[in-house]
């Protein structure tokens, strides 16, 4: 853990100010519950206002112009991010181990770049190369003419199946494969048959792929991950896609073979996308969405199959209020049977 920090130094590093005392000595960053005198707390989410006004906090960091009567307050006008920069001040990342373990294999012709860093049992597929201060974890695999980039983490157990390209300032968490064959099968009389997979998976940089992710290679070509996208654990990314830059996929999202993503969009958790399709710029795909259909740029959608959120919401709406409109047409049947029958009494 870094050096103990003032609080107006804190707000000086962010963008922020302090409301409150400045001099105030910051130790560490915790939780409104679990937060002591020394700590920095935060408040991003109104609905946690009662939980702040109770803290043992020492400060809290919280929006631009919030105000809690009382408290040491360091305001910022993007507090999510500022908390971010604070936790990389306070918590900097453990001290690197550079050089290759005696129990890696490093196969002919790879290559490891200055101060990089092989853990024990990772394999250098023959001419893998990794850049200047990248670290391989401990069983980590990069198969044969893999490239990986500067400053990019290959945490445990990751594989990068040969020809796999990452870029710089990745981070590739454990169980991530990146490179195995798409799900491409020619059936005939009832037998499948697998058309063999020689493309590449493409990985730019500042890419993050969370832990037992799968990106897939296709036929030909190549499957690309966009510059600055983030994705989540357990995300599935199908042979010939193509990710635009700084798009974000949330837990158990998917998307299926060849379809085109473009800059910065959104698929929430559970969500996906049939192939062969194209989602414009900046669309969101709302959490448990199906996407069958090609979307223009900026859509916001939802449901299965996904159609424009404020129309899936009105019809949610209806869904709910369907019982009571079943008993008041029950109701109406009821009565233009009785009135029916009185007429035919006359």
């Amino acid at each position: 853990m870094a050096d103990d920090f003032r609080l107006g130094d804190l707000a000086s590093r962010v963008g922020g100010r302090v409301a409150g005392d400045p001099e105030r000595i910051i130790r560490g960053v915790a939780t409104l519950e679990e937060a002591g005198p020394a700590d920095l707390a935060f408040l991003t989410n109104p609905k946690y206002r009662k939980a702040a006004e109770a803290t043992r906090a020492g400060a809290i960091l919280v929006p631009w112009e919030t105000r809690l009567p009382g408290r040491d307050l360091l305001e910022a006008p993007e507090p999510y991010l500022a908390l971010a920069e604070i936790l990389d001040l306070l918590y900097p990342p453990g001290e690197r181990r550079p050089g290759v373990s005696p129990l890696a294999f490093v196969g002919e012709g790879a290559e490891t770049g200055e101060d990089a860093e092989v853990g024990p049992f990772a394999v250098l597929g023959a001419g893998a190369r990794i850049g200047r201060r990248t670290t391989v974890g401990a069983g980590a695999v990069l198969g044969e003419g893999a490239e990986v980039g500067d400053d990019t983490v290959i945490h445990p157990r990751a594989v990068l199946y040969p020809g796999t390209r990452v870029g710089s300032r990745c981070i590739i968490h454990a169980g991530v494969v990146l490179g195995a064959d798409g799900f491409g099968f020619a059936t005939s009389s009832g037998k499948h048959r697998k058309v063999p997979q020689l493309g590449r998976v493409v990985v730019e940089d500042d890419v993050e792929i969370g832990a037992n992710s799968a990106v897939d290679r296709g036929m030909l070509g190549e499957t690309v991950v966009g510059r600055g996208t983030k994705i989540d654990d357990l995300v599935m990314v199908a042979h010939g896609v193509r990710i635009g830059p700084d798009g974000l996929m949330a837990a158990q999202a998917g998307i299926a073979g060849s379809t085109r993503v473009g800059r910065g969009v959104t698929f929430a958790g559970q969500s996906g996308a049939a192939g062969h399709l194209s989602i414009g710029d900046g669309s969101v795909v709302a959490a448990k969405s199906a996407v069958f259909a090609d979307l223009p740029a900026r859509s916001f959608v939802a449901g299965i199959p996904a159609v424009n959120h404020l129309t899936w919401k009105r019809a949610q709406a209806l869904i709910r209020s369907l019982p009571e409109l079943r008993a008041r047409v029950l109701r109406l049947e009821a009565r233009l049977t009785a009135l029916d029958g009185k007429g035919k009494g006359d």
